[in-house]
């Protein structure tokens, strides 16, 4: 069985990172592709899926319904449509593309390639639309097995399926970007190992609630979140309070925050939040 590797013991250090094309990305890397009327989705996606062969990965593709884009027979290569496909007798949904590409890279592993190269078309794999949560959960998932090394993964969500919120969900819970879009997001939250995640950027008004569902998922996870934080740059009064919201909404949760800079420890303090009732913790 494919195990989830931790970032620290494991050695391999993340950080989010914008791609100007796909030709970098490696094992480990999750990216999100917003993909807008001017990109070739076609043409990118068939030398994404090449590239496996030169690097020695196993490809999946996940919402091909058009062979233009499929792998020309390759024997190494798996296509699936979700929109056709059927998982234990129930429709295929975002569960049954995470099950399917976990099973698939412990194959891959056992059958010696390097990493399992996937690219999944998101509104395929959500024809009828998701919801902001289901979305980071799902992203969150998928982000946990790609820190192990085991999987390549670039999840496109199309522009014209999804509303901007959406799409600045999506982009706020993957470590790597691809594509220039007017929907930037303020953060970046990606996994740092066994309930540690890495928060890099900016969380202000315009993206604390986008921040807050990301956090509302986290803590549904574990007792005890850690956030580590030296890449964030500012996080201001709407951001600390999703902190605070989040941490306070399920009984018995705690966030631990690690590497706050000087600033953001003032602020928390001037707010009032360093009180003990308060469930979410500065780390020395």
């Amino acid at each position: 069985m494919l195990t989830q590797g931790n970032g620290a013991e494991g050695g391999q250090v993340r950080s989010a990172r914008a791609l100007p094309t796909l030709d970098p990305v490696d094992a480990g890397d999750h990216v999100c592709w917003l993909v807008g009327p001017g990109d070739d989705f076609t043409a990118t996606t068939r030398a994404f899926a090449a590239d496996g062969a030169l690097f020695g990965d196993k490809v999946l593709l996940i919402g091909a319904p058009d062979t233009r884009w499929s792998l020309d027979g390759a024997p190494q290569g798996i296509v699936v449509d979700p929109l056709t496909e059927q998982a234990g007798g129930a429709g295929w949904n975002a569960a049954a593309m995470l099950d399917l590409v976990l099973r698939e890279a412990d194959t891959a592993s056992r059958q010696g390639f390097r990493a399992l190269r996937v690219l999944a078309r998101m509104d395929r794999v959500w024809p009828g639309g998701a919801s902001p949560r289901e979305i980071a959960r799902h992203e969150l998932d998928l982000d946990r097995l790609t820190l192990a090394g085991a999987a390549v993964v670039v999840c496109a969500y199309h522009r014209d399926s999804f509303r901007p919120g959406l799409l600045e969900q999506a982009s706020g819970v993957h470590p790597h970007e691809l594509g220039t879009r007017a929907e930037v997001p303020g953060f970046r939250m990606y996994s740092a190992g066994t309930d540690c995640w890495s928060v890099s950027g900016v969380v202000d008004s315009d993206s604390a609630d986008t921040f807050r569902t990301a956090l509302d998922e986290l803590v549904t996870r574990s007792a005890t979140v850690r956030l580590r934080c030296e890449d964030l740059e500012l996080v201001d009064v709407a951001g600390m309070r999703a902190l605070v919201d989040a941490a306070c909404k399920v009984p018995g949760r705690r966030i631990v925050i690690e590497k706050a800079d000087e600033a953001f420890r003032r602020c928390w303090s001037l707010l009032g939040y360093d009180a003990p009732q308060i469930p979410v913790e500065l780390a020395p």
